[in-house]
């Protein structure tokens, strides 16, 4: 199919063998968008001298378009690109197609346009000779690419089992009950990265294509803060960080963006559940989500109990899912918070990893 065909830019094959050591090359292919059109999307390609197995790793979440993994191999990479082959797709809205919205949270679609970046590789690596095929596949993935990596594969299990093995997959302090973190923010009044905001709600409004203006949601204040510094894609989350200093929600967001009884709120609502993997909501009133897939692969899930940013209530829901899957290492612990869990995620991986 040719959006599961790929454009490999400056004969890349050629390049890739003309070379010792690890390495990186930006690379094209062929996926879809929120609205089933094919689009074509970049991303990162990595290969060293001697592979152990093939690392997808969606990664977390970027505000700047100089971060997209095409553009700049991240920590994430860093940490496995001796041993493995790895493939970080750039998300819709970064890399080739900056000039975008990004569809924020949206984990279906993530999914899609990863597993597509894989197919779209495979006949390229296997005439590498690498000695490695679809059955050496692992998944890793931490905050925004924690909730990609369950929802890819949960995509693979799911539709591409006969031809895909992922050996294990590796999640940490995923954001996978986004209709919970809206309602637990509604409850505290509080955002301890308030830049995120903007991103979800349009993001969420992208995704799902909820017509409403951004002034529904956005005070004057964050609509400054969103024309200046996060729609230009100019500024890293840390910079957003320092210029949006202020935690309180009611500073950035409208009394009708935090009212659930609202009727632009309840859209944005059924668009962060489409968005959830599981949910149960904060107040027992309505429906939960729990999915009927049920992992087969071995499944490590990190989180931090203090983790500020993506709240631990996403692990406590996954686990009510899953109580007793034993494909399932659960590893929740009081570390750091969420940045500095991070850190804790991926060595624990490449421990894992280098002592199977």
């Amino acid at each position: 199919m040719m959006r599961r065909s790929v454009l490999i830019l400056l004969l890349l094959s050629a390049w890739l063998l003309g070379y010792a050591g690890v390495r990186e090359q930006a690379v094209t292919y062929m996926s879809v968008d929120q609205h089933g059109d094919s689009i074509r999307l970049s991303g990162l390609l990595s290969i060293p001298d001697s592979a152990w197995g093939i690392i997808l790793i969606p990664h977390y979440t970027i505000a700047a378009c100089d971060e997209s993994p095409s553009q700049k191999a991240t920590g994430e990479a860093k940490a496995f690109r001796d041993n493995y082959v790895l493939l970080m797709p750039d998300y819709i809205g970064y890399g080739i197609t900056c000039e975008r919205t990004h569809p924020y949270l949206h984990g279906a679609l993530t999914a899609r346009n990863t597993v597509d970046m894989l197919l779209g590789l495979q006949p390229m690596l296997d005439s590498l000779s690498l000695g490695i095929s679809l059955d050496s596949i692992y998944i890793v993935g931490y905050s925004q690419g924690g909730a990609a990596a369950l929802w890819t594969l949960r995509l693979l299990e799911e539709e591409y089992a006969d031809r895909i093995h992922v050996r294990q997959c590796f999640a940490g302090s995923a954001p996978i009950d986004v209709a919970s973190i809206y309602e637990m923010a509604l409850q505290t009044g509080r955002a301890d990265m308030p830049a995120l905001i903007p991103l979800l709600v349009a993001g969420t409004c992208e995704a799902y294509d909820i017509d409403l203006p951004l002034s529904t949601f956005f005070t004057p204040a964050l609509e400054r803060c969103y024309t200046r510094y996060i729609a230009t894609k100019q500024y890293h989350m840390l910079s957003l960080y320092f210029r949006m200093p202020n935690h309180r929600l009611s500073h950035w967001l409208t009394p009708a963006g935090m009212d659930p009884s609202t009727p632009a709120a309840s859209q944005l609502y059924r668009g962060l559940l489409c968005s959830s993997l599981v949910h149960y909501p904060l107040d027992g009133v309505g429906d939960s989500i729990c999915p009927t897939w049920t992992p087969r692969s071995p499944l490590y899930v990190f989180h931090s109990t203090r983790d500020e940013i993506v709240t631990f209530l996403n692990a406590e829901h996954l686990r009510r899912c899953y109580p007793d899957v034993r494909t399932i290492t659960w590893d929740l612990d009081r570390y750091k918070g969420h940045i500095g869990s991070s850190r804790i995620f991926f060595r624990k991986v490449r421990q894992m990893l280098d002592n199977p």
